[in-house]
């Protein structure tokens, strides 16, 4: 974690915007040393980071550098903070001020340079300390700790050897069937994926002992890989195990080991591969945690049809997928409450005996709490199978309930922790923020991504947005099975939502706590946290006082559903967050001004909360990245606001849209969500006098914000349409359009007219009159198409051949007057979803649906049960259709 820390000061020190502001403030050469000395010092880090545990005095030297990098990154932070507000000064008095300052800039410049003087001694002192210490250099290496490569190689074996395949009977099946295919007579690999802990290589074990499969090949190896493998290595492993090669003693193959350890590499891959051509052969590689292994590895193995099989594991999905794009990964998934209860008793009662009475429930209680990892189960039914049986000494357990107490629960959580280990770098505080959300809740990984970006996790990349790299990691943690897939976006394919393991969140928690990134605090903490250093906190339910969060270095307030008794107080003094999320904090009805000098924010999360207004101050906030106040009373909102140039995401309401209309260019915001105002705000009928003023309003602020990538508006009345589209075709970089109300005046304008790489268009409440399909359809890059409620009242809807060539996802929702639907030959050839609900008057699906070879899932909610008879009838070759509260 330090490593990531360290890399991130250092690249923010490199940036070019950041270069000019230190030398127009006089600190460039002392910042340029503070960078090549933590570049420098990074270089040792590894070799710190993999001696930390038990060795307080290293611990002590890694803390020291990431304190120092902290106190780097608040330099860095109000220095650009001096230059942004130096340039919009500029702006308005001209460049007579680009070099010249104000009496207050020059203290804090001269305390700017103070600090870094005492900075420097700092690492001065690390430099000196680590030479004592004996901390090497391993620079860009990926040496490993011996001990903990001796436990990735020797421990989840002796855990999986126990870990029984209940619930993987139809998973061994599958595999066995595809291993014993006598028709595919190529090369073949067969992955098994899933997190550490699943069962991967029981299951695999299973596999290869089969009586089936040993009577199919002929020749046999098991090979386990690591972390830190060696090609040649690994070629020998296999080697000694098909060919039998032992000690010193010669085998068919005429070679002995002592011969073999001398063989070069090409020379070992030749005779290996010249063995195998001629046998059907069975090779398991155990534990693969890199694609590289099998670009490597595949040359030793012939493809000469003769059958032969590589049987894979690994935790990284990628790595089966380059393995064999054409098969199939089969995935792992946790065990449902069924298999867990009957893996947990196994394990923590003796053969044939029933579960006493008195300990049913808190035993049931107990193996949920493993959340269907087999690996948790076999771990605790274990650590319970030695206690005595009592209610008081499992209700103990139960209340104590902590993996690190005993010896096999940190084992359970050092093997997950390989996981953790394996990461890049970069991906490790990502990993760790996932963690500070409440235990089991659905994730959103658009927020998550704010928070990432917001946070100074994410880099700025040449091709992509910051937002755009977010989300491919996001992606790489889901591959890596370090988190859990909930939904994808049907039209990007992004991860949408997202899970975390109670396991791995603790994994996280633990990580964090030992690195200072982050505490949880609980409504059950009290005082806990106190005298504990934090740069982030978490709080769940219940915030004590301000002295909870009192801290000069405190960067992040993360809030969960906080009840708060002390009003928005406890935010005074807090003038370093970057973050502060307060999202259902119901009771927060006040925001203190003092806010406009916490000038580090980025990331403000306001939704959800009993807010009615805004700080004046918060047009200080220049760095301000995200405003989310969606589902808030607010109606208010500094017409200086748009004057911060950093705005990425903004979720605000129609009053607060028209009381501060957006002017200036925002080259950065991608997101403008404006959200109908809370019914507490103002009167149905006064929003109605305010049409014309936001038409107007709307086409000046599209006019400025070409970057958008989404955009919602959400109003229940009528504005000029022509305002509105006239700049929207301009919108190139729009992908998502929610449009509610009357803003298209009953009839679509012409395709041409909307953003031309539109991937997806939601209507609710728009009235049309007019057929919306031959519009629509021409739209050429649309893949989700959502019609909702009364956003089309006519009786018919065509769409024409070709039409929708790329759509995926078709929803329509409410069309109560709709009663006939026609679809051309070759339209939408794409289409893999259909949802209608509500549609009572259709008569039938069109005659060219059963022409789309593409639908995977056709769902009916609230439809007639004339209609779905008839669809049961006519519909039999769609995968997947799923009816729902029929209608009589």
């Amino acid at each position: 974690m330090a490593e990531s820390l360290v890399s991130n000061v250092v690249s923010q020190l490199a940036n070019p915007l950041i270069q000019e502001a230190v030398f127009l403030r006089g600190v460039k050469d002392q910042v340029e040393w503070v960078r090549r000395e933590l570049q420098r010092v990074k270089g040792f880090l590894k070799d710190a980071e993999s001696r930390r545990k038990g060795d307080e005095r290293v611990e002590n030297w890694i803390r020291e550098i990431r304190d120092v990098a902290y106190e780097v990154e608040d330099i860095i932070d109000r220095v650009m903070f001096m230059a942004e507000r130096q340039r919009q000064r500029r702006d308005f008095m001209g460049t007579i001020s680009r070099y010249s300052h104000k009496p207050c800039e020059l203290i804090t410049l001269h305390k700017i340079g103070s600090e870094i003087g005492k900075i420097k001694e700092k690492i001065h002192g690390i430099s000196d300390s680590r030479a004592t210490y004996g901390i090497a250099n391993l620079g860009e290496s990926s040496a490993v700790d011996e001990s903990w490569q001796s436990l990735r190689e020797s421990s989840p074996h002796s855990y999986d050897d126990d870990i029984d395949v209940i619930g993987f009977e139809n998973d061994k099946k599958k595999i066995v069937s595809q291993l014993l295919d006598r028709n595919k007579k190529a090369r073949c690999v067969i992955s098994i994926v899933g997190m550490g802990g699943l069962g991967k290589t029981t299951l695999a074990r299973k596999v290869y002992n089969d009586p089936a499969i040993r009577e199919h090949f002929n020749t046999f190896a098991w090979v386990s890989v690591s972390q830190s493998y060696r090609g040649i290595e690994l070629a020998k492993d296999i080697m000694k195990k098909v060919m039998g090669i032992k000690k010193k003693e010669e085998t068919t193959a005429g070679i002995t080991l002592e011969e073999l350890e001398q063989m070069g590499e090409e020379e070992v891959r030749e005779k290996l591969r010249d063995f195998l051509r001629d046998r059907k052969y069975l090779v398991v590689m155990d534990d693969v945690w890199s694609v590289d292994v099998w670009r490597e590895m595949q040359r030793v193995f012939p493809n000469e049809n003769k059958g032969g099989r590589i049987l894979l594991t690994t935790r990284n999905i990628e790595v089966a997928r380059d393995a064999e794009p054409w098969i199939p990964p089969h995935e792992l998934h946790l065990l449902d409450a069924t298999e867990s209860w009957k893996l947990f008793r196994k394990k923590a009662f003796p053969p044939n005996q029933d579960v006493p009475t008195e300990l049913e429930a808190l035993a049931q209680k107990l193996a949920k709490k493993c959340g269907g990892l087999p690996l948790a189960l076999v771990v605790l039914g274990g650590l319970l199978s030695k206690k005595d049986g009592s209610y008081h000494e499992w209700s103990r357990v139960a209340q104590s309930m902590n993996w690190e107490d005993s010896r096999d629960g940190k084992e359970c959580l050092t093997i997950l922790g390989l996981s953790y280990n394996d990461l890049p770098y970069p991906l490790k505080p990502c990993f760790l923020y996932i963690a500070a959300f409440p235990e089991d809740s659905i994730i959103s990984a658009s927020k998550l991504v704010r928070l990432w970006v917001a946070e100074g996790f994410i880099p700025q990349e040449q091709r992509r947005t910051m937002e755009e790299t977010a989300r491919a990691w996001l992606d790489n943690l889901v591959q890596r099975c370090m988190i859990q897939l909930v939904k994808r976006s049907k039209t990007h394919g992004w991860v949408k939502c997202i899970r975390i393991h109670d396991l791995l969140r603790d994994l996280g928690q633990s990580e964090a706590r030992r690195d200072g990134f982050f505490l949880q605090v609980r409504s059950s903490d009290v005082g806990v946290s106190h005298g504990i250093l934090s740069h982030r906190r978490a709080f769940h339910n219940h915030m004590q006082d301000e002295a909870d969060v009192s801290s000069p270095h405190l960067r992040t307030l993360l809030g969960f559903s906080l009840i708060l008794t002390n009003g928005g107080r406890f935010l005074n003094g807090l003038n370093l967050l970057r973050v502060l999320d307060l999202e259902g904090a119901g009771a927060l009805e006040e925001l203190p001004k003092q806010i406009g000098g916490m000038i580090h924010l980025r990331y403000l999360g306001l939704r959800r909360t009993s807010l009615k207004r805004l700080p004046s101050s918060i047009r200080h906030l220049l760095n301000l990245q995200t405003l989310d106040v969606r589902d808030t009373n607010i109606d208010w909102l500094p017409k200086s606001f748009w004057k911060i140039r950093t705005l990425r995401h903004v979720y605000i309401n129609t009053l607060m849209f028209l009381s501060a209309p957006i002017n200036g260019d925002h080259k950065n915001l991608q997101t403008l969500r404006i959200m109908r105002p809370g019914k507490d705000t103002i009167s149905r009928l006064l929003i109605e006098t305010c049409d014309e003023m936001l038409g107007k309003s709307l086409g000046k602020a599209l006019e400025k914000t070409d970057s958008l990538f989404s955009f919602s508006l959400v109003i229940p009345n009528f504005i000029e349409r022509d305002v509105f589209f006239a700049q929207a075709r301009k919108l190139h970089k729009l992908r998502s359009l929610n449009l509610r109300g009357g803003l298209l005046q009953r009839q679509l304008p012409d395709s041409s007219q909307f953003p031309p790489n539109l991937t997806k268009l939601v209507l609710l409440l728009t009235y049309l009159e007019q057929d919306p399909m031959p519009v629509l359809e021409n739209l050429p890059n649309l893949r989700l198409l959502a019609l909702n409620w009364q956003s089309y009242l006519g009786t018919s809807m065509s769409c024409s051949s070709g039409g929708f060539p790329l759509l995926q996802h078709l929803v329509l929702t409410e069309m109560g007057i709709l009663e006939a639907w026609t679809v051309g030959v070759g339209a939408m050839p794409r289409l893999t979803h259909l949802l209608i609900w509500q549609c009572h008057n259709l008569e039938m699906l069109p005659e060219g649906l059963p022409r789309l070879t593409t639908l995977r899932e056709l769902r009916l909610v609230q439809m007639p049960r004339e209609f779905n008879n008839k669809v049961r009838n006519e519909l039999r070759h769609i995968p997947s259709i799923i009816f729902e509260r029929e209608l009589q």
